[in-house]
């Protein structure tokens, strides 16, 4: 596997995708977390903080922290609306994967810690 792999978004648009996140972001009632996830949940008891918590950790991040997308959601007919990020939270790597659920909705699919390296598009 590549150390690096061709980002499938340029920089600017990863750029304009974290703007829209964190502007729907101060809505809260907007954001669904993905709760019924285990690890998610375990993970955010390991660090003190609610799925409401992880929003502070989500509005720092920069177009550094782009994974890839947008992708199609696997599991529905969506397109280009999954968002893949990486964090470092206490010194641990923190896998974030983020859905549109429509121009003012979010769904937190993940905040957990990263199951494999990070390669991250725009180090």
């Amino acid at each position: 596997m590549p150390d690096v792999l061709p980002p499938p978004a340029d920089k600017w648009i990863v750029q304009s995708e974290l703007i829209r996140i964190k502007l729907i972001l101060d809505n809260p009632q907007n954001v669904t977390f993905a709760g019924e996830r285990n690890k998610n949940m375990e993970f955010l008891a390991e660090l003190g903080i609610t799925p409401e918590g992880c929003f502070t950790y989500l509005r720092q991040m920069s177009y550094k922290n782009y994974l890839s997308g947008p992708t199609n959601d696997r599991d529905t007919d969506d397109k280009a609306c999954i968002w893949e990020f990486g964090l470092v939270i206490e010194c641990t790597n923190v896998y974030v994967k983020i859905k549109h659920l429509s121009d003012e909705g979010l769904l937190i699919l993940s905040f957990h810690k990263a199951e494999k390296p990070f390669i991250f598009r725009f180090s």
